[in-house]
């Protein structure tokens, strides 16, 4: 819809929020301090409980010339009705994470199933689910599918990745640090009462540190990104091989963005973000971060809605995501643990049982 000048502007928008989600501290302190104190206590954070979800809260588009009405209505009502819904634990050490992600569509397409995935330094499970649209075979259905991430790595010539939940955290903390260093805290955070911030009642707080970033602050937001952020998130990556690993980046790669960013003329962005602005009629970006009386992070949300006009599409939508930390270094229980035995398959078993309905692909293009 956009154009492509303008992609790693609205990447830049959604990194940033992305990471403001990670944490925040007290509201008696400056961002700066808030920064170094959230890094501080989450470095501490060992096993925990989590939960979440994210759904449409609008989504009001009119009908594609290319569907009947009665496509359109059925994919408005799908999407409207949609929600993802996560629950799990995690230890660090051995590190292990257990996540069910669930599905719900209500309507006249109700559905609902839930996916577990088991995830360990080098190793992830996930088992195949009941899913009455798709001819999945029975001796397949409930069987956890085995992913040795270091031979899938051999087998595509790739570096093994990392799946290191503490570090990706600290990687998180480290660009938080970046990004307020840059923006304004007065622009963008302000401090709300847990009673005025509308967290759900069962949500232990006590501070809530609110982000807001709407239309007409993104010009100076997006300069503040190109010019500042993004090279120093960018130099960051280029000196922390551990965070390259875990991202798949290469450094020269990582040079040559830096190189092109550097090249990107303020009066560039300017015309691109005129041009969006013809089209993207509002935006508003909303974001709370509840802290626990021990200053960790244990509640975020953020609603993102926007109206568009375009000759590709008019019309409004609304997604919010919740996430919740709860049991922090505490003694955590997983329902499923490593799977073993009759109850996990490997790739090629999978491929020899749904060849067919794979169109016959080879393992390492899975």
């Amino acid at each position: 819809m956009f154009k492509n000048k303008l992609s790693f502007v609205l990447l830049a928008i959604l990194l940033t929020v992305a990471v403001v989600l990670s944490g925040c501290s007290k509201k008696e302190v400056s961002a700066k301090e808030q920064i170094q104190t959230s890094m501080s206590k989450s470095a501490e954070i060992k096993s925990y409980n989590f939960n979440g979800s994210m759904k449409f809260e609008d989504f009001d588009f009119p009908q594609d010339a290319d569907m009947s009405a009665d496509q359109t209505a059925a994919m408005i009502n799908t999407l409207k009705s949609a929600e993802l819904s996560w629950t799990g634990a995690y230890k660090a050490d051995p590190m292990m994470m257990e996540m069910n992600l669930k599905l719900d569509l209500k309507g006249d397409l109700a559905i609902s199933f839930t996916i577990p995935i088991i995830m360990t330094t080098d190793k992830v499970w996930v088992k195949i689910p009941n899913i009455p649209m798709l001819p999945i075979p029975e001796n397949v259905q409930g069987k956890f599918i085995e992913l040795d991430l270091k031979e899938l790595a051999e087998q595509s010539g790739q570096t093994m990745p990392t799946i290191d939940v503490g570090k990706s955290q600290q990687m998180g903390n480290d660009m938080m640090e970046i990004i307020f260093k840059h923006i304004e805290e007065e622009t963008y955070l302000s401090s709300v009462s847990v009673k005025d911030a509308g967290l759900p009642a069962d949500v232990a707080v006590d501070n809530v540190i609110q982000f807001n970033l709407d239309k007409a602050q993104i010009e100076p937001f997006v300069m503040t990104v190109v010019e500042k952020i993004a090279p120093e998130i960018i130099e960051l990556l280029i000196t922390n091989e551990e965070y390259r690993n875990m991202l798949q980046l290469k450094p020269e790669d990582l040079e040559t963005a830096k190189k092109e960013l550097a090249e990107v003329k303020d009066s560039e962005i300017k015309e691109g973000l005129a041009e969006m602005n013809k089209e993207l009629k509002s935006l508003n970006i909303k974001s709370n971060i509840g802290i626990d009386k021990n200053d960790y992070p244990v509640y975020t949300d953020a609603t993102i809605s926007a109206s568009i006009e375009s000759e590709e599409a008019t019309g409004s939508f609304a997604v919010k995501v919740i996430s919740q930390t709860t049991n922090v270094n505490g003694d955590v229980k997983f329902e499923v643990g490593e799977p073993t035995g009759e109850d996990v398959m490997t790739l090629e078993e999978l491929q020899e049982q749904m060849g067919g309905m794979l169109g016959g692909a080879s393992i390492e293009g899975m």
